[in-house]
């Protein structure tokens, strides 16, 4: 009978270890699906994010081809930007040129009217007289020929030599002037011919 026993004990123990295997195989098998599923999350978002990059690459490509649209957009509007000033620049020296011709129209023009309104007070005539009855100068240059001007008020000596288009260092010459930027009215100075 005891063998039986030991027969009955083995069988009971081998009909209770393959459900014991059976089980261990379907939890393990449990487990290796739950962590397929787990790593196919992964690797889908692992794709969503590959995908995002690849987005982002993109728009970062067509910002770069937009931004390089523009900088040779930007030197072809450098370039005639600097033509537009160059013509300006011209234009500017042409302009400075004839308001230098206008400017000395003007002083060519107010030297004349000067000349006539600096003549004699009491007649209204211009002090100026003719080479042939021209005073010779007081500092014994006998040969010099040139103007008698009485010095009124209000004279400068710039505005005399402006008027009889001479230098003002001429009149100094000519009249041995001491002090020659003071002028009295009623002075009497020799302008030389010019």
């Amino acid at each position: 009978m005891k063998q039986y026993i030991i027969i009955i004990g083995i069988m009971a123990v081998l009909a209770v270890l393959p459900g014991c295997v059976s089980m261990q195989d379907s939890s393990e098998a449990m487990q290796q699906q739950e962590d397929i599923l787990l790593l196919k999350e992964d690797l889908n978002r692992t794709k969503g994010k590959l995908e995002t990059l690849d987005m982002e690459y993109q728009r970062l490509l067509r910002e770069l081809d937009a931004l390089q649209g523009v900088a040779i957009n930007s030197r072809g509007e450098t370039s005639s930007t600097q033509a537009r000033l160059g013509e300006i620049d011209r234009r500017l020296s042409v302009l400075e040129g004839a308001r230098t011709k206008d400017r000395q129209a003007i002083v060519d023009q107010l030297s004349g009217k000067m000349a006539d309104i600096m003549g004699d007070g009491t007649t209204g005539k211009s002090s100026r007289k003719s080479n042939t009855g021209s005073t010779k100068a007081a500092t014994g240059a006998a040969n010099t020929t040139g103007y008698e001007h009485a010095v009124k008020e209000g004279d400068t000596l710039s505005a005399i030599a402006a008027a009889y288009k001479v230098k003002t260092s001429a009149i100094i010459e000519a009249n041995k002037l001491q002090s020659p930027y003071v002028l009295r009215p009623g002075q009497k100075l020799f302008v030389p011919q010019p």
